[in-house]
């Protein structure tokens, strides 16, 4: 079929593609994560994840401070307040012989520090760590010491060295479990939160690519690009800050540096997403300084982390923490101020879902400052408040970039559709005289020089209309077209030049062109022989056929073809 065939049927087939391709795409995605779901839970009932025996062991603590400046001070308990970098504590626990487990080790989730684990005075563990550059050491990382059977009757050592402000806040969770059990103990309580955030993070990153792709084949920044990203980062943070990712990946060095990374970094893309989406200029120009300020100020503080600078990470967090505070309040203020609710029905979504999240954050850098820095205990410990802000704004960002796509894709829908309105008939429902021009604009363009023109003019037009009224002119008009895509679509195109005059071109000689013209008129004394219309059904053709040899311009051509069917049309007339 010529590459003119029907613009109607290509619209159609590229639709029919679009459709199947997007339903096996989301058909996909859904079993997957269908699958995923009931692999994980499976898993997590078949090994009865929340059936662990866990013994804590802060009652049996004592602690000994050696601070740098040479000090030394004795603790009977596990709350030793804060130490600086480079101060050394010395956990000592002697657990009571009826605490005895038997086949266990020493579960201890704790930040920032080198840790060594030694039993009666003996080293059964070392931390590797580079002693030139301990401050790389930071974050959380799980410790599984495996215990002698008796190890009731000994002295277990943790030598824990800071690399930035240590709290005793997280000793309280240490504990004794069976052997090869502590990854029970990482999720224990928290299976179906473990499925839905790996789930998530799977998806972000599935996500990521997808827009990436999109991104380079359209040429334009996808907006669901960085909120894929901002959901990677926030919920990698939540699934290493559980002590998740040990379970994934291992090594407890990377865990621990995804955890820090993925939740300061978090409001990066997020400020890429709502420059995204601002309507006012001066407001985008605001997003841009807050991202480039924050971005800079983090590397900053990263850079001066990892170094061999005797400077308190913890004291940097706080500023990380303020400057962050204040870098989302900005965020919220500018969502509101830079964005118009008439051009953009949807922004209520976000807007309110990022201020109930900066509220959540307020209220979570509070508890985290207060538990650490001010009681040294995990009884204010509770994360709720962090998970209900990821879930808010989580959903808000989600659900808006739906409703906001889907509202995209009906835009696109209609404007497809006036495309194609514009280009037919509505009567006959096919192509017009416009698309007639569009086609000839592309035979130009292709340099298409051999064709047949050929002027169709359908006879007793007025007659049905006065007489027998206009619904019996448009049947007419309408089996008149019908048979005229039938004829002359292939190898071909056509189109109602207007009133009861149509179009045809074939890419062909003489011999095609009168050979369909007999096709034609057969048709059309068929239905004039059925009697299906009070009066006789015909129609005049005149034709003009062009080559590379002899050429003549289409329009010209259609306009010798007009004049050849009146000659004809007048010895039609005469022979009635």
């Amino acid at each position: 079929m010529s590459v003119f065939a029907s613009y109607d049927k290509e619209v159609n087939d590229i639709n029919e593609i679009n459709k199947k391709r997007n339903y096996n795409l989301t058909l996909t995605i859904a079993v997957s994560v269908v699958l995923w779901l009931l692999v994980t839970i499976v898993f997590f009932t078949y090994n009865d994840i929340d059936e662990i025996n866990f013994q804590p062991v802060s009652d049996y603590i004592t602690s000994d401070v050696y601070y740098l400046n040479g000090d030394t001070v004795h603790f009977d308990n596990d709350v030793f307040g804060n130490i600086k970098k480079g101060d050394r504590v010395r956990l000592n626990i002697n657990i009571p012989e009826d605490k005895k487990m038997e086949d266990c080790e020493l579960y201890a989730l704790l930040y920032n520090c080198v840790v060594d684990v030694y039993i009666d005075g003996e080293k059964v563990y070392q931390d590797e760590c580079d002693p030139d550059n301990i401050a790389s050491h930071y974050g959380g990382r799980i410790y599984e010491i495996t215990l002698p059977d008796d190890y009731t009757s000994k002295t277990i050592t943790l030598d824990m060295t800071a690399v930035v402000r240590l709290s005793s806040s997280e000793i309280a969770k240490m504990g004794i479990v069976r052997s090869n059990q502590a990854w029970k103990k990482i999720i224990a309580g928290h299976g179906f939160v473990f499925c839905i955030s790996l789930t998530i993070v799977i998806m972000s990153i599935i996500c990521i690519i997808y827009f990436l792709v999109k991104w380079i084949a359209r040429k334009e920044v996808q907006i669901g690009l960085p909120v894929a990203i901002f959901e990677l980062l926030i919920n990698s943070w939540f699934f290493g800050s559980q002590g998740m990712f040990h379970l994934i990946l291992g090594n407890m060095d990377l865990c621990a540096k995804i955890e820090y990374y993925c939740l300061y970094m978090a409001p990066v893309p997020l400020t890429i997403f709502i420059y995204l989406v601002l309507d006012k200029s001066v407001f985008k120009s605001i997003i841009k300084v807050i991202s480039i300020m924050y971005s800079l100020f983090y590397i900053v503080v990263t850079a001066v982390e990892l170094s061999p600078i005797q400077l308190n990470y913890s004291d940097m967090l706080s500023s990380v923490h303020i400057f962050g505070g204040a870098t989302i309040l900005m965020l919220v203020i500018v969502i509101f101020l830079g964005t118009k609710k008439d051009s953009n029905s949807y922004i209520v979504i976000l807007r309110y879902g990022v201020l109930f999240s900066m509220v959540c954050g307020i209220i979570e850098i509070l508890r985290f400052n207060i538990i650490k820095y001010v009681i040294h205990k995990t009884w204010f410990s509770n994360k709720g408040v962090s998970y209900l802000a990821i879930i808010v704004i989580a959903v808000s960002l989600i659900v808006y970039l739906i409703l906001t796509s889907a509202e995209e894709y009906t835009l696109r829908v209609e404007r497809q559709q006036l495309v194609v309105l514009a280009y037919k008939d509505a009567l006959t429902n096919m192509p017009n005289r416009a698309d007639c021009y569009r086609k000839i604009e592309e035979m130009e363009a292709n340099d298409i020089k051999d064709y047949t023109m050929i002027f169709i003019d359908l006879n007793n037009l007025k007659t049905a209309n006065d007489v027998y009224g206009h619904e019996m002119g448009d049947r007419l008009l309408k089996v008149t077209a019908t048979n005229i895509k039938k004829i002359f679509s292939d190898n071909g195109f056509c189109s109602r030049w207007g009133g009861d005059e149509f179009v045809a071109c074939l890419f062909g000689g003489e011999d095609m062109a009168l050979d369909r013209i007999e096709q034609f008129k057969k048709l059309m004394k068929a239905e004039d022989e059925s009697g299906s219309f009070p009066f006789e059904v015909s129609a005049a053709c005149g034709y003009k056929c062009c080559s590379r040899d002899e050429y003549i311009a289409p329009m010209e051509a259609i306009r010798l073809a007009d004049v050849m069917m009146y000659e004809t049309k007048k010895v039609m007339k005469a022979k009635r």
